[in-house]
């Protein structure tokens, strides 16, 4: 093997293990849906890899699915924590 072949051959290798992502998807859950009669606003809270986060929708305009689908795929914008806690039902599931 020459020289530029075996520079070609590890630029390739380099190359091909630059491209391969090795970060598992991400675990989002919705974990709760509470509506604020008074001021006409939706919390959601999420858990996503363990960390809490959540989404005020401001008059409750989306649809649900829509909201965990945007979650699912980054393109909602999540503030850390939660601002509304979750009550848990008898059987341990959390409230929807």
């Amino acid at each position: 093997m020459t020289v530029i072949q075996r520079s070609i051959f590890f630029a390739l290798c380099f190359s091909a293990l630059a491209a391969y992502k090795a970060v598992p998807e991400d675990e989002v859950e919705l974990t709760c849906v509470k509506k604020q009669m008074s001021t006409q606003t939706c919390h959601y809270n999420f858990t996503i890899n363990g960390i809490r986060y959540h989404f005020i929708d401001n008059g409750c305009k989306t649809k649900k699915e829509d909201i965990i689908r945007k979650a699912k795929t980054g393109k909602l914008a999540l503030a850390k924590d939660w601002k509304i806690a979750c009550e848990s039902n008898k059987d341990g599931n959390s409230s929807f």
